[in-house]
């Protein structure tokens, strides 16, 4: 898709003039301060479209725990892990509007990624919390969702405002220590503990 270039939604069609930037997961995985050895906390890693930049940033000596809900899209990380030959990959399904929903002991990981997640979930409030349990002292969780006023993304009833999910973060004690570029359609915080 390249800018200037329409999309057909049901009921019209939306110019993407001045929309060129979609999520660009090498892009964004560069932003952040991961160096090889750390372990990070992938939480509704889908079918693995930031999980396989995350490991190639993490290298052998790291490790990223993939966790989703959907073993369907876990098998296609699983597939891929294999066909690559990766050892440094963790799969699991879990549901992580659960108390200690992830499975990842207390202080165990540098980082948690959540990826346009929070807005499909009723508990964000306890998803927030499970990533902040899992985080080491210095660790940090990188959010990213959908901006509420884009024209591609899901519905407008089940987006959540950038400013929701601060009152969620600062309930939960977590500081924002700045945003980062993750194109014209999502926002991006770095949260710490």
């Amino acid at each position: 898709m390249t800018e200037g270039e329409e999309i057909k939604t049901k009921n019209k069609r939306i110019s993407l003039a001045g929309y060129s930037q979609f999520l660009n997961p090498e892009m964004i995985v560069n932003q952040l301060e991961i160096v090889p050895g750390m372990e990070i906390a992938h939480f509704g890693c889908g079918s693995g479209f930031f999980t396989f930049p995350l490991v190639k940033k993490v290298g052998e000596e790291g490790m990223v725990f993939a966790l989703d809900i959907l073993e369907n899209k876990l098998d296609l990380i699983k597939s891929r892990v294999k066909a690559e030959g990766l050892k440094n990959v963790f799969t699991k399904q879990v549901n992580l509007e659960n108390k200690n929903g992830s499975g990842l002991g207390n202080e165990s990981v540098d980082w948690v990624i959540m990826v346009n997640m929070l807005h499909q979930n009723e508990k964000k409030s306890r998803i927030i919390s499970e990533a902040k349990r899992v985080l080491k002292e210095k660790g940090k969780i990188l959010l990213i969702d959908w901006s509420t006023d884009g024209p591609l993304g899901p519905s407008a009833k089940v987006r959540v405002s950038k400013e929701d999910l601060i009152k969620i973060i600062r309930k939960n004690g977590l500081g924002i220590s700045g945003e980062i570029d993750t194109g014209n359609f999502c926002f991006g915080m770095i949260l710490t503990k």
